[in-house]
C-alpha cells in the first residue's frame, strides 16, 4: 500500500516527485558528516548566571586556533581576576564543553547547545549549578598578550609556552611559574593574568619531589627566559605554590640567581621546614610569601611566624596572611546576613598586592 501512495504521489505531483528524489539523495549523510560541515561557534558571548536570586555577568571567547580545535576564555566582568583559560574545551555540534581544571574535582565546568547565536546550558561551579543562555556579540576579544613556544637546550622541555605581553614596550620583568600537577590550574591562571599587565610568564610542569637535578633544570629554564626578546634579564623571578616552594627555594640556590621570588602556601611550621628557604635571605632575592587565612593545608600561622625569622627583615621580602581566603585566595560563596547571595570572588587585597610588589621589583 505504502508503496502504491508512492507511486499515485509521483506520478500525479511531479514537483512532489522531484522533492522525493532530493531527500532521497540527501538520506545518505551521516549526521556526523553534517557536523562537520558546520563551523565551530567561535566569537564573543555574553550572558548572566544566577543563584539564589544573585545575578553575575559571564563572558566566553571562543576562538578556533587549528582546524576543529577550540580556545576557550571565561571571565567574569564584575569579578576581575577569576578569569581562566579552559584546561579542556571540546565542541561536538551542537554541543559544547569547557572544563576549567583538567581530570581535576572542583572548578568549573560549562556544557551547553549551540542554538543558531545562542549558548544554552548550564554552569557547574564546585557545588552550585545555574543555568543560563548566552548570545553572541560579535567576534572573541583579543587576548591581551600573544604566545611563543621555546625549547630549553639539554632538559626534557621542548614546547613551552611564553605569554608576552601585547604592548610597545621594548622589555617587561618576566615570572617563571613551577607547577606540580596539583597547581597547574592556579599556575595557568596566574601567568594569563599576569600577561595581561605587563608580566612575560611561562608555565613549567614539574614533578613535586625537590632534588639537586630538578633544581638544576629549573635554573636552565630561567636562563633560557632571561635571553628570551622582550624580557628584562635583570627582572626575572620565580613562583611556586605549596610543595613547589621548596624547589623554588632549591633552584633560586642555582646559577643563575632569580631576581626575586613569589611563594604560596610555603610549609615552614617547624625550624627545619624554615630552614630551606634560609638561602634566599643568605642570597638577598627579595621574597613575597602569601598566605591564605583559611588554607587548611598548611599551618598559616606558624609557618608565616618562621618563615619570616628564615627570611630576615630585608627590604622589598614581605610575608603576608591575606584574610577570609581559602588555599585558591578566594573569598567563598556564602549567603550574606541580609539573605543575598554573594558569589566567590579574588580575596581582597590579593592581586593588588602581587602586581605592585611585582611592579617593584
Amino acid at each position: 500500500m505504502n508503496t502504491l501512495r508512492s507511486v499515485c504521489f509521483a506520478v500525479c505531483c511531479p514537483i512532489g516527485a522531484a522533492a522525493l528524489v532530493l531527500l532521497a539523495g540527501c538520506s545518505g549523510n551521516t549526521d556526523s558528516e553534517a557536523a562537520a560541515t558546520v563551523p565551530p561557534p567561535t566569537g564573543h558571548y555574553e550572558g548572566p548566571i544566577s543563584y539564589q536570586g544573585a545575578e553575575l555577568r559571564v563572558a566566553l571567547e571562543l576562538r578556533e586556533i587549528s582546524p576543529g580545535k577550540l580556545q576557550a576564555e571565561v571571565s567574569f566582568p564584575q569579578l576581575p581576576g577569576l578569569e581562566f583559560e579552559a584546561a579542556r574545551t571540546s565542541y561536538q555540534a551542537p554541543q559544547l564543553r569547557l572544563e576549567q581544571l583538567a581530570a581535576q574535582q572542583g572548578g568549573i565546568t560549562v556544557q551547553a547547545v549551540r542554538e543558531g547565536d545562542f549558548l544554552r546550558g548550564v554552569l557547574r561551579w564546585d557545588s552550585l549549578q545555574a543555568d543560563f543562555v548566552w548570545v553572541r556579540r560579535g567576534e572573541a576579544a583579543a587576548r591581551g598578550f600573544r604566545e611563543q613556544v621555546f625549547a630549553v637546550p639539554g632538559t626534557g622541555f621542548r614546547r613551552l609556552r611564553l605569554l608576552l605581553p601585547d604592548d610597545t614596550l621594548p622589555q617587561h620583568p618576566a615570572l617563571v611559574l613551577l607547577a606540580p600537577p596539583p597547581t597547574v590550574a592556579a599556575a595557568g591562571s596566574r601567568a594569563v593574568y599576569l600577561a595581561r599587565r605587563g608580566f612575560v610568564t611561562v608555565v613549567v610542569p614539574v614533578a613535586a619531589a625537590s632534588d639537586s637535578a630538578t633544581a638544576q633544570t629549573t635554573a636552565a629554564v630561567l636562563a633560557t627566559v632571561r635571553r628570551q626578546v622582550g624580557v628584562d634579564s635583570s627582572r626575572v623571578g620565580y613562583w611556586g605554590r605549596g610543595p613547589a616552594t621548596v624547589l623554588v627555594a632549591a633552584a633560586a640556590g642555582q646559577l643563575p640567581q632569580p631576581g626575586f621570588v613569589v611563594l604560596e602556601g610555603a610549609s615552614a611550621a617547624t625550624r627545619a621546614e624554615a630552614q630551606l628557604y634560609q638561602v634566599l635571605s643568605q642570597q638577598r632575592i627579595p621574597t613575597l610569601s602569601l598566605y591564605a587565612s583559611l588554607d587548611t593545608t598548611v599551618q598559616v600561622q606558624a609557618s608565616a611566624r618562621r618563615l619570616r625569622t628564615a627570611l630576615g627583615y630585608r627590604k622589598g621580602t614581605q610575608v603576608r596572611i591575606i584574610p577570609q581566603a581559602t588555599a585558591d585566595f578566594l573569598q567563598p560563596g556564602r549567603t550574606r546576613s541580609d539573605g543575598q547571595w554573594q558569589w566567590p570572588q579574588p580575596a581582597a587585597g590579593y592581586w593588588p598586592g602581587l602586581t605592585e610588589w611585582l611592579g617593584q621589583r
